[in-house]
C-alpha cells in the first residue's frame, strides 16, 4: 500500500548515476518503471513521487493526478512551455520548424534550435545567419539517431524542432520542488559553464557560495511566478536557466526529477544533504549553516562523455588518464560505456582555474584502442 511518509522514486536502468550514488534511506522506495507500466497504480496528490530519468516519464504520467500530469505535458513539450511563458517574457521570439525545412532556414539573429522533446543536450545547436543550414540538418539528424538508441520517442523525437532567441549571459542549473503547499523549495544551485565542444553540453556543473548568492533569490521569485501557471504541489523540477541583464530566462525545465545521472547528489557529497529527504520533509537545506566556513569552496559534478568520434567497438575509455586532470576526487562512479552515453561521473572539489581547463577537454583524447 502506498503511504505518505516516503518518497516513491521511479527508476530506470537506461540512465545510470542517481541511484548508484544515492545515500541509502529507508524513507525512499525505489520502483522500477517497468513495474509502474504493468500495474494500475495511481499516486494521490499528497503522495511524493519522482523519477530519476526522463526515460521513465511516459511510464509514470498516467499514474499522476490531473494537476501534475498537465504540468508534465506542458513542460516536456518545449513549444507548449514557451507558450505558457508569453506573459512573463513577451519579448521572447520562438517558432516551430519541421526537419525538412531546416536546410532552408533563414535567420537574422543568433538563435537556438532543438527538438521539442529532447534530453541530454541532444541536437541542441546555437546558430546564426552564417550557419551552414544544410550541414546543420545532417548534424541534427545524426545526433538524434545516435542517442535514440538509448532514449525512446516519448523522450527524444525529431518530428519537430523549436527555433528560439539565443539568450546571452551565464547559465545556471537549479534543483527544486514545490512542497505540499505549492511553495518553491530550492535544494541546489549550480553554475553551468558551457564546454568548448557542444557535443558535451552537460559536462560540468559547479556548486559554490558565489553561484548561490547570485541565483537563489532570483530563482525563488521565478518559481513563484511559474507556479501561478502550473499550480502544482509535491512536484520536482530540474531547471537550466540563463542570467541575462540581471533577469532569469529559462532555457528548459525538466519535470518530476532533480538533475540526472547523479547531479542531484552533488549537495550530498559537498554538504551531506540528501535532496530526496528534503522533498519528503517539505524543507530546504539550512543554507546559512551549509555555506558557513565554505565560502571559498567549489564542488563539481563531472560527466565523462563517450568521445564524440570514438568508435566504441574498437576503443575503450582510459579513466586513469582523465582522473589526472582533476584537483580532488570525492567520488568516482564508472559506467558500461557501451550501454550509456558516458563512461562515468565524478564528484569533485575543484578550483575555478582548473574548471576553465576542464571545459576545454575533448573526450576522444581519453579513448584508447582495445587490446
Amino acid at each position: 500500500m502506498l503511504t505518505q511518509n516516503r518518497v516513491y522514486i521511479i527508476t530506470s536502468s537506461v540512465e545510470a548515476g542517481t541511484i548508484e550514488t544515492l545515500p541509502v534511506a529507508p524513507q525512499l522506495e525505489l520502483i522500477p518503471h517497468e513495474a509502474i507500466r504493468k500495474t494500475s497504480r495511481h499516486f494521490t496528490p499528497d503522495q511524493k513521487v519522482c523519477i530519476t530519468s526522463e526515460y521513465s516519464l511516459s511510464s509514470v504520467i498516467d499514474s499522476l493526478d490531473p494537476a501534475r500530469r498537465n504540468a508534465v505535458e506542458v513542460l516536456k513539450d518545449k513549444f507548449k512551455f514557451r507558450n505558457i511563458l508569453k506573459e512573463i517574457y513577451p519579448e521572447y521570439n520562438f517558432s516551430s520548424v519541421k526537419p525538412a525545412d531546416i536546410s532552408h532556414l533563414k535567420i537574422d539573429r543568433k538563435s537556438v534550435i532543438k527538438p521539442t522533446r529532447g534530453i541530454f543536450g541532444t541536437a541542441v545547436r546555437i546558430i546564426d545567419p552564417e550557419t551552414d543550414m544544410l550541414r546543420l540538418g545532417s548534424e541534427l539528424e545524426e545526433d538524434i539517431w545516435k542517442n535514440a538508441k538509448v532514449y525512446p520517442d516519448s523522450v527524444l523525437a525529431s518530428e519537430e524542432f523549436i527555433l528560439e532567441d539565443f539568450i546571452g549571459g551565464e547559465e545556471y542549473a537549479v534543483d527544486m520542488f514545490y512542497d505540499s503547499f505549492g511553495i518553491p523549495r530550492i535544494v541546489n544551485v549550480m553554475h553551468h559553464p558551457l564546454p568548448e565542444n557542444p557535443a558535451y553540453m552537460h559536462m560540468i556543473y559547479n556548486s559554490s557560495k558565489t553561484a548561490f548568492d547570485v541565483m537563489y533569490m532570483k530563482s525563488q521569485q521565478f518559481f513563484e511566478e511559474l507556479n501561478k501557471v502550473l499550480n502544482v504541489k509535491n512536484f520536482l523540477l530540474h531547471s537550466e536557466l540563463r542570467l541575462w541583464n540581471d533577469r532569469i530566462y529559462p532555457v528548459e525545465i525538466n519535470s518530476m526529477r532533480f538533475g540526472g545521472m547523479g547531479l542531484c547528489n552533488l549537495i550530498y557529497y559537498s554538504h551531506g544533504v540528501n535532496p530526496f529527504l528534503c522533498f519528503l520533509e517539505d524543507r530546504e537545506p539550512d543554507w546559512n549553516v551549509l555555506w558557513n566556513g565554505k565560502e571559498q569552496q567549489v564542488y563539481s559534478f563531472f560527466i565523462a562523455y563517450n568521445g564524440a568520434k570514438a568508435d566504441l567497438e574498437k576503443s575503450k575509455p582510459d579513466p586513469l588518464k582523465l582522473k589526472s586532470r582533476f584537483t580532488r576526487i570525492l567520488l568516482e562512479h564508472l559506467f558500461d560505456y557501451r550501454k550509456q552515453l558516458a563512461f562515468g561521473i565524478y564528484f569533485l572539489e575543484e578550483t575555478e582555474e582548473n574548471i576553465k581547463e576542464l571545459v576545454k577537454l575533448e573526450f576522444d583524447d581519453f579513448f584508447v584502442a582495445n587490446g
